[in-house]
């Protein structure tokens, strides 16, 4: 499949899940979540060391809750993503030595996008509806491939053979709600099954051995929840029911917990003055 063609029905597909996602968000059963984030990035295994590349993470999502007892409840999730990886190396070599073979300057730069179709699976726990952990699996679709070795662009494209096009992974995630229904969150991935496997040599053109590559890198991304109810965005500790006695006693003592630091603290102060 062309990478046009992979491209517009990953955009149909995510077009698609959206608008489910919104409805089915509008009947409390299941939640619609969008997010938009940053992708701090490396590949293993292709002789360069840091986490230098950055890239888009973007899409839509949708949580299912599954349990809930008093604060704490068990969440599924699933999103649709499109999600940008690689790898980012600046110019090592500066003697304007050329390979012998291409006549090509060796610079040592190096600047590698992969662009995946990416669908994780998550599983959440959250605590007071104020943070969230969780674990889950992700398959992704290459989409397209930009490689730039010692400044110039290579020949590899997704379907050229270099790269496999179907991704696995393992996931880590926190999230925090920060204000109502908006949320930061961090997130690391690692590629399960081997993106490429390549042949490096030094810069004499000796063989440093065959290498299997992974993706391995960090997402910050904030997230936006739609339609979640508005008790949901508080402690239950903080809420406030005149049908519930619980909520309106431990408001009480919150504010008489706050009176009387208040009291300490102008007491001190009157002290110090006299």
């Amino acid at each position: 499949m062309r990478y046009r063609d992979m491209k517009k029905y990953f955009l149909i597909g995510l077009f698609i899940v959206f608008a489910a996602f919104t409805n089915v968000a509008k009947a409390q059963i299941f939640l619609g979540e969008a997010f938009v984030g940053l992708n701090i990035c490396q590949v293993d295994g292709d002789q360069m060391m840091g986490y230098f590349k950055k890239g888009i993470n973007a899409g839509v999502g949708v949580i299912a809750p599954v349990w809930q007892k008093r604060n704490f409840s068990l969440e599924l999730s699933m999103e649709v993503l499109y999600n940008q990886k690689g790898a980012k190396q600046s110019r090592k070599y500066f003697d304007g030595r050329t390979d012998p073979f291409t006549g090509i300057e060796i610079t040592g730069e190096y600047n590698l996008t992969l662009s995946y179709g990416e669908v994780p699976i998550m599983v959440y726990f959250t605590d007071k509806h104020v943070v969230s952990a969780g674990v889950g699996v992700s398959y992704a679709r290459l989409m397209g491939v930009k490689e730039y070795e010692h400044g110039l662009r290579t020949s590899v494209t997704a379907t050229s053979g270099d790269y496999d096009q179907n991704e696995f992974n393992i996931l880590a995630d926190v999230k925090l709600r920060v204000y109502k229904r908006w949320k930061l969150g961090v997130r690391y991935s690692y590629s399960l099954n081997t993106i490429r496997t390549r042949e490096y040599h030094d810069i004499d053109g000796n063989s440093l051995g065959i290498f299997n590559q992974h993706n391995n890198l960090f997402t910050f991304r904030v997230t936006y929840v739609f339609n979640e109810k508005p008790e949901n965005m508080q402690r239950e500790e903080y809420r406030y029911t005149g049908d519930n006695p619980k909520y309106h006693d431990k408001a009480v003592e919150r504010q008489y917990k706050k009176m009387k630091r208040k009291q300490e603290r102008e007491a001190k102060k009157a002290a110090k003055n006299n």
